[in-house]
Formats: C-alpha cells, structure tokens, sequence
C-alpha cells in the first residue's frame, strides 16, 4: 500500500469526518477515489493506475477486507501492550503533537514514547548529535561526547538515535553533563533493543529523565529501511542537527539531507585543518560537503542544498549558530569543546 495515499486518505477522512472501516463500499470507493484525484493535482508526474488497483484490491476485495478484520485486533492487541509496558502515545492531532513534525512530508501518524517526553517549549532547545557509526577513535569519539556535555551545561536537549558511533558517544556526553536526551528508534518499543549493545544506554537515557521514541506500534521489529525513516524525524523534530563524522557513503547523509530539505540548521564538524585526518576515510564526507567536492556521495544532495551547510571547529561557532536560533539571548557557557 503506497504510503501517500494513505496520507491522503487518513487527511481527507478526517476532512469529511468519516470513518474509512465503518463506511459501506460504494462510499470507501469514492473516498479513495477522491483522495487520489488531490494526490494527482498535487503530483500531475504521479502515476496513479497501479497505485488506484492496489488501493482499491486493498480496501475493497474480499482478502483486502478479511486483512484489514485482522488488522484491527492487532492494533487492540498493540494498545493492550501499551498499557501492559508503560508505552504511551500521541495521535497527530493531539496538543501534544510536536508542531516541527507536522511540518515534515510524512509526518507520523502517532508516535510512541517511553520516559518523560519534552514539551514544544524544550524541543526548542534541541539538536541532534549524530554520525558515523564507526567514527575515527582519538576524534570522533571525543567530539561526539564533549558536545553532548556541552548541550547539557546549557540546558539543550541532544536527540539522536541510539546507534553504535557518534550517536552513542553524544548520548553518553549528554549523560556525563547531567542533561536530558532522547533516542529516536527504528524498531517498536516493546521489541529488544537494537542494537544490544546499547541496551544498558538506553536504560540509562530512561533513569536520566530521558525517552525512547518510535513512530512504530509496539511489536514492529527493525529494518534497515525503518532507520532510515527514523532518520527524518531526528532532524524533523529538532532545531538542526550536529554531524560529527561521515564517510562518503555513510547513514548519517540520509539525515544530512533531510535536515535541508526541512531546513533546518545542518552543522558539520570541519576536520580540515587536522592533518592526523587529512586522509582518513571516516572524515571523507565531511569534506567532500565542507569543500563542495565533486566528488560522488552514496546519496545525492543537490548543489543549492549543500551551500546551506554550516561547518564548524569550536565551540564559540555553534554557540553563535544556536543564539541566532532564540527569539532571547541564551547565555553559553564560553568553554573550548574541541
């Protein structure tokens, strides 16, 4: 099932106030019908014919409406979880929806959270620290932990993805400084944490008044393309993201890109002028975005985008960067991060 109709359809079912597994067919058809036609004038280089069959077979036939009798008890047996392991939710129009995520093409249509989840004042004050998961040992490492502890020291929230590399160093880091931060998962959350090395971390996140957070019911397992898809929300729910090291092929450019497209603040670490890295292939994205190289990424970020990139090397850079972010001045401690 295309996942833009299914926007569409759940938008214009609430527009109409109708509910899609309560209406008699001739009506659920029209509505598809509908939703499909805006999805068309949105995108006249869409091409619905394939996409209309496997709605209407999904909705419509007589597997597609045994499927979805069946969906329905799983989704009691989900909320039944939730209640069962402290997992709550949002539904995206409830108030306390972060307002960044609407903004997002594909906006989650809940999400679900264990811990204390920040209000939509305190996800102002937020970055993601993220990058490669396997990044240079005397550099990456430290860069990723320090501006976790220097998040904190000024009372920022670091909200990032629990992965092994700089996700986890930048968590630890936030820990280290006494600071709240979050971890966004591409796996449901009453599933075994992956990956299980940072089990004992993301409980560490919980006791520090953190939380994890899914846009997947309970029971979902992960997959490489659900990380990906995690990887929209670190930026989309986020003041910008901090990108501490990359190679050229490397996940984080997935959330590189997303974070300009959504445009918001898309922070490098610029290793350049440190010649232990000058040629070391975990710093290779880094530069090849920092310099606007020629050379290939595993993922195409267009020209225009790539000049909205910031890059910086101490830490009086991004406390220029995050001060223009407040409507206020925000006091930084004026301490060396790197």
């Amino acid at each position: 099932m295309s996942h833009d109709i299914l926007y569409k359809l759940f938008f214009y079912s609430l527009k109409e106030e109708k509910n899609l597994f309560k209406l008699e067919q001739v009506s659920l058809k029209e509505m598809i019908l509908k939703s499909l036609h805006i999805l068309k004038l949105k995108n006249r280089r869409i091409q619905l014919e394939k996409k209309k069959e496997n709605a209407l077979l999904y909705f419509l036939s007589e597997k597609g409406i045994l499927n979805l009798k069946k969906l329905k008890c799983r989704v009691e047996k989900e909320f039944q979880i939730c209640k069962k392991e402290n997992i709550r939710y949002i539904g995206y129009f409830s108030k306390d929806y972060p307002i960044h995520l609407k903004e997002l093409k594909g906006p989650p249509f809940m999400i679900f959270y264990k811990g204390y989840f920040p209000n939509e004042k305190e996800l102002e004050r937020s970055l993601a620290i993220i990058g490669s998961r396997k990044p240079e040992k005397k550099y990456g490492r430290e860069v990723a932990r320090r501006m976790g502890i220097f998040l904190a020291q000024n009372n920022w929230w670091n909200i990032s993805g629990l992965a092994i590399g700089c996700d986890e160093y930048g968590h630890m880091g936030s820990l280290e400084g006494k600071g709240k931060t979050g971890a966004i998962l591409g796996q449901g959350l009453s599933t075994s944490i992956y990956p299980k090395e940072n089990l004992k971390l993301s409980m560490e996140i919980l006791k520090g008044k953190g939380f994890l957070m899914s846009e997947l019911p309970p029971t979902v397992s992960y997959s490489s393309l659900f990380f990906i898809l995690r990887d929209r929300l670190q930026s989309g729910m986020t003041r910008g993201i901090f990108v501490v090291q990359t190679d050229k092929s490397g996940g984080a450019l997935h959330t590189i890109k997303y974070s300009l497209k959504q445009g918001r603040k898309t922070i490098i670490w610029d290793p350049t002028d440190i010649d232990e890295l000058k040629d070391m292939d975990e710093v290779l994205g880094n530069r090849i975005l920092i310099e606007n190289r020629k050379e290939k990424l595993g993922i195409s970020i267009e020209k225009k985008l790539r000049k909205k990139i910031l890059k910086i090397k101490q830490a009086k850079e991004i406390f220029e960067v995050m001060k223009k972010e407040e409507k206020k001045e925000v006091v930084f401690h004026n301490k060396t991060l790197f």
